[in-house]
């Protein structure tokens, strides 16, 4: 975003249109000063023993009325608007207008924009109705109203502030949430990593180590070959995923990322494995490097699937391109009945898609006539 756009921005002035409950602090801190200002006048009544008992339980009431707050800012309000209405033919608006004026600290940061407007609206008509009382005059009322633009303004910070607190705490749920997303999308990549790495190389070891026991002495050695090869290239896969973990820079795990030499490996290990091959793969002049890594994650995958369920037979390798995209096709026979020997999570074809779909590729792979077929296509640009 640019620096214009920045200082353009309208600001969320949503906070000041609606209603917002007290804090437990601000909620304590007020019971506390009510319940002293209570006691305060109960005590001046019990003093004054002269005094007009009417007028001190007048006040006495008044200052409870602040007790509404707590409730609703409105219902406190009007009832102080009441009040202070009632005041005047009795002849005690002082005390009421300075209590009305008081309660601008809580109409201010509790109650509505409507609110706080007939708010101000009764403050200026009872006001001007102060200033024209002889005993009191403007002097009187306009320091009732300085009163309450002090302690509004007060409310104003503190409705502020509890604004910026309940912004900061939905940022740090979104962040803990993204953080959780991220930990997430990791535990995903870290496990489709085993996959397609550590759980190829298992599934060779598995089926060569069948192997070990065949009365052909070249049949066993070359299982014995191949189990060799392929546990060091689960070594290194276990090193790549460790370096992950780490957060250290490390080249994909796998077939070589051309994806020509990508294939010729995948035909190494499926003629180790007893299979024929049919290769059909040049060089591809610009492939970009993620072509090469998607193929050979692609090509790994495939080769696991031909290792776990393929029928004896020949494996069609074959890679081609045209000006925009470069693609991977794996063909192999099915079975007449289906293997039961070798466990599969039957995760791999929707891996395989997902990669595909990271580089803006597609995939589809099934069943045609009595092959199996796996068809990768990814955009060269």
């Amino acid at each position: 975003m640019s620096a214009g756009a920045h200082v353009n921005a309208p600001r969320d002035r949503s906070w000041l249109r609606k209603t917002t409950p007290l804090t437990r602090v601000e909620k304590t801190a007020f019971v506390v000063l009510l319940l002293a200002a209570v006691a305060l006048s109960v005590i001046s009544m019990v003093t004054d023993v002269g005094g007009d008992t009417t007028d001190g339980l007048f006040e006495l009431v008044v200052t409870a009325l602040f007790a509404l707050y707590l409730w609703s800012a409105a219902a406190g309000t009007a009832s102080l608007g009441a009040a202070l209405v009632l005041s005047f033919p009795a002849g005690l608006s002082h005390p009421t207008f300075l209590a009305f004026a008081i309660a601008a600290l809580c109409v201010v940061r509790l109650g509505t924009g409507a609110l706080v407007l007939g708010y101000s609206a009764t403050l200026v008509v009872a006001a001007v109705a102060v200033a024209r009382q002889p005993a009191s005059g403007p002097s009187t009322a306009v320091g009732f109203v300085v009163v309450a633009i002090v302690l509004g303004g007060i409310g104003l910070l503190l409705r502020g502030a509890q604004a910026r607190g309940e912004q900061l705490g939905a940022q740090l749920v979104r962040s803990r949430e993204r953080e959780q997303a991220a930990a997430a999308l990791e535990r995903r990549r870290l496990a489709g990593d085993l996959h397609d790495g550590i759980a190829h190389d298992l599934t060779v070891i598995a089926l060569h180590a069948q192997l070990l026991d065949d009365p052909d002495a070249t049949v066993r050695q070359t299982a014995q070959a191949t189990i060799g090869v392929t546990a060091r290239n689960a070594l290194g896969d276990l090193r790549y995923l460790i370096e992950i973990a780490a957060d250290e820079e490390s080249p994909t795990p796998g077939f070589a990322s051309d994806p020509a030499a990508a294939v010729r490996e995948a035909a190494d290990t499926l003629t180790a494995a007893g299979y024929r091959v049919d290769v059909h793969a040049a060089p591809l002049p610009r492939a970009p490097r993620r072509v090469g890594v998607v193929f050979a994650r692609v090509l790994r995958e495939s080769l696991t699937n031909v290792l776990k369920h393929a029928a004896p037979g020949t494996v069609v390798l074959t890679v081609r391109a045209d000006e925009t995209h470069a693609e991977l096709t794996v063909r192999n026979a099915l079975p007449a009945v289906r293997r039961e020997d070798i466990p599969s999570a039957g995760t791999g074809v929707a891996r395989m898609a997902g990669l595909v779909r990271e580089v803006g590729g597609d995939l589809r792979a099934g069943r045609e006539a009595d092959d199996w077929v796996v068809v990768a296509r990814v955009p060269l640009g």
